[in-house]
């Protein structure tokens, strides 16, 4: 009778296993790479991707502030030196196209999620997406890159000259997940990617040298802001890392890079970012890590060739403006953020996202531990 009860919470729920989503598959010029499978080792896909694992079904599937200066964690989310078999065939210049699953199906369906209809959309609508390149120094499927040097070509963060649609707006409020700015302009990276269909789209610089390459690619939730004391609070780090064959390309080679424990501080102003806080103000976010590669400079140390602000698909260089009000931005919340204000909405919403997170990890250790063997196949294959 145990094991009947066992079996109808975990297909009823078979979607809330694990965390919150991963890659579901990379597309590039018409043709598609799935993501691997994280349930289940022995799955066809992962004898043909070339997204590396991002975590195990019964791991964490973030990385939070305190993992932050851990090169592993920070590299591919764990799968630093667990390489995918294959890589993608691309020319310089080219873009591709990367698809993420929900691991809950709450947004299916559901109004704002874009024309997506055959898994689960992405479950988070606030935050970063950022975008880094390291070279695999030969075959990426026996590169390890714990202590590669990570270069960003791209990342977005809040555009305040666009909008979340209304749709979107009241699918997040009913998720729950309230969407701040609850109203008027402010549209986040985030947003955007839920919107379009959980992807987002890569482009390739043009002027690099031809070579096996990998990409990380960064979503970075910012609905659970950090608490004092509370580990499991803070940005969420999801980070997937493809792997790339660039094929006819320019003549620049890729600077030093930061480590990616370096990328960002777990102290610093973007891990203490608190949306719920009454004195938020998304015209005054910043972006965090290094700044985006101009394509040519490959002498720094520490990934900085020329800043740019970039803004949800394009980048631009920076006015003087822009940096005043980064300056102005990261006072601002040296101040405010390190103690966000103790709202009952703050809390409300911190509690339910950290409840979810547990339930999912327990359904999955729940399958785990269960010694039904029909049960356990059952599942294999529900999950495969």
């Amino acid at each position: 009778m145990h094991s009947v009860s066992l079996l109808a919470a975990i297909l009823a729920s078979t979607s809330l296993v694990a965390g919150h989503g991963q890659v579901n598959r990379v597309t590039h010029g018409g043709t598609s790479n799935a993501g691997p499978n994280i349930y289940f080792a022995g799955a066809a896909a992962n004898s043909k991707t070339a997204t590396r694992v991002m975590y195990q079904a019964s791991s964490p599937a973030f990385v939070l502030p305190g993992g932050f200066t851990d090169n592993k964690q920070m590299s591919c989310e764990g799968s630093a030196n667990n390489p995918a078999p294959q890589s993608i065939s691309v020319n310089a210049g080219d873009e591709i196209d990367i698809f993420w699953e929900g691991a809950t199906g709450e947004l299916k369906g559901k109004p704002g999620t874009g024309s997506l209809t055959a898994y689960n959309p992405w479950v988070h609508a606030m935050g970063f997406v950022f975008d880094y390149i390291t070279s695999c120094n030969g075959d990426c499927s026996v590169f390890d890159a714990t202590n590669a040097g990570w270069t960003k070509i791209a990342h977005a963060g809040i555009d305040m000259s666009n909008t979340i649609s209304s749709d979107l707006r009241a699918t997040m409020k009913g998720k729950p997940e309230q969407y701040y700015p609850t109203s008027g302009p402010g549209l986040w990276a985030m947003a955007k990617l839920v919107q379009d269909g959980s992807k987002w789209t890569v482009k390739i610089p043009s002027s690099l040298k031809s070579g096996q390459y990998m990409i990380r690619h960064e979503l970075a939730a910012v609905h659970n802001p950090k608490r004092n004391g509370d580990a499991s609070t803070g940005p969420q780090m999801y980070i997937a890392c493809i792997q790339l064959d660039v094929k006819n390309g320019g003549d620049a080679s890729l600077p030093a890079g930061t480590q990616a424990k370096s990328l960002y501080s777990p102290n610093g102003d973007f891990a203490n970012i608190s949306v719920l806080s009454g004195s938020f103000d998304p015209a005054k976010v910043a972006i965090p890590g290094p700044p985006v590669w101009d394509g040519v400079s490959s002498s720094s140390s520490n990934g900085s060739g020329k800043a740019a602000v970039t803004t949800l698909s394009k980048a631009a260089a920076p006015t003087k403006a822009t940096t005043k009000a980064a300056a102005a931005t990261k006072a601002a919340a040296t101040t405010k953020a390190s103690s966000p204000s103790p709202t009952t909405s703050t809390s409300g919403a911190a509690a339910t996202s950290a409840k979810a997170c547990r339930r999912r990890r327990g359904i999955t250790k729940r399958a785990k531990r269960s010694h039904n063997e029909p049960l356990r196949r059952m599942v294999q294959n529900r999950l495969s």
